[in-house]
């Protein structure tokens, strides 16, 4: 049997072959078709490959050892290296591939138990979905979070009326009513027809008319820190648009995502054991 540590960078990897006669065989290869066939070389039936979980890095590795049917177990960073620590007397990067060879040497049964699992090739893109759903969710969150900041200076009584800016009534009126002097002269129902008409379709006006009460009034008292001409101004605008556009991409995900989940067997099963479902 043989074990082959890799140790892997951007693009490039290092490796040590133990062969079952004990010889060390030290190699790199980067990651790609010639650098990947340079490792089919020292591939066989019977080797096993070991390397640590690399994000981004170890996916090309993966990928290119799954279809080449090639046995490999990719360990938790943290674990590695605790497992590692007792053979460790100094740090490079061909010593990392050797120590992860012995690792399979040594402590094989316990690399197979530690090892990471993956997900049926099937379950893929509902996994990938479900980060940007995730990565989206959080790009949102930020863009909310800095137009409450600026709205602390326009218009704090907005941050009340509207504790998380992310509705299409709050967005339209944080973008039209960002500043209380952009309502000086008008009356509640010209400030109700001017929210409710682009949004007539998503929201009753009923509903509308009821935030639009409480700007309307909050506006009589309020003292904001910058005036109506502020460059902070368009910047609060470009916030609701930024918020808007991301509402847009979350629904479409978020659409994708049960689609996709629907399709597989388990959706029936979990949707028997939910009450009226």
């Amino acid at each position: 049997m043989n074990i082959i540590g890799i140790d892997v960078s951007r693009g490039h990897s290092q490796a040590t072959l133990i062969n079952d006669d004990f010889e060390k065989i030290q190699f790199n290869f980067k990651h790609n078709r010639s650098g990947f066939k340079q490792l089919s070389t020292y591939l066989t039936k019977e080797t096993i490959v070991i390397f640590e979980t690399t994000g981004v890095y170890s996916v090309q590795l993966a990928r290119y050892l799954r279809e080449n049917k090639t046995k490999f177990y990719e360990l938790n960073p943290l674990e590695a290296k605790m497992r590692m620590a007792t053979l460790r007397r100094n740090k490079t990067d061909v010593n990392d591939s050797l120590k992860l060879a012995l690792l399979g040497l040594t402590q094989l049964d316990e690399v197979k138990r530690s090892r990471r699992r993956y997900f049926n090739p099937e379950y893929e893109p509902l996994r990938i979905l479900a980060l940007r759903y995730q990565e989206l969710i959080r790009q949102r969150t930020w863009e909310i979070n800095h137009l409450h900041s600026a709205l602390e200076l326009s218009f704090p009584e907005l941050n009340d009326i509207f504790p998380c800016i992310r509705s299409v009534t709050a967005l339209q009126v944080v973008r039209l009513y960002c500043h209380p002097d952009f309502l000086n002269g008008l009356t509640l129902k010209q400030m109700t027809d001017n929210v409710y008409q682009p949004i007539s379709k998503h929201i009753k006006r009923t509903v509308v008319a009821g935030y639009c009460s409480q700007v309307w009034l909050a506006a009589k008292d309020s003292y904001p820190a910058i005036k109506a001409d502020s460059i902070k101004i368009p910047i609060i605008a470009a916030y609701c648009d930024q918020i808007t556009a991301a509402n847009e991409r979350i629904a479409l995900v978020k659409k994708q995502l049960i689609r996709l989940a629907t399709s597989l067997p388990e959706f029936k099963l979990i949707c028997s054991l939910v009450p009226g479902s």
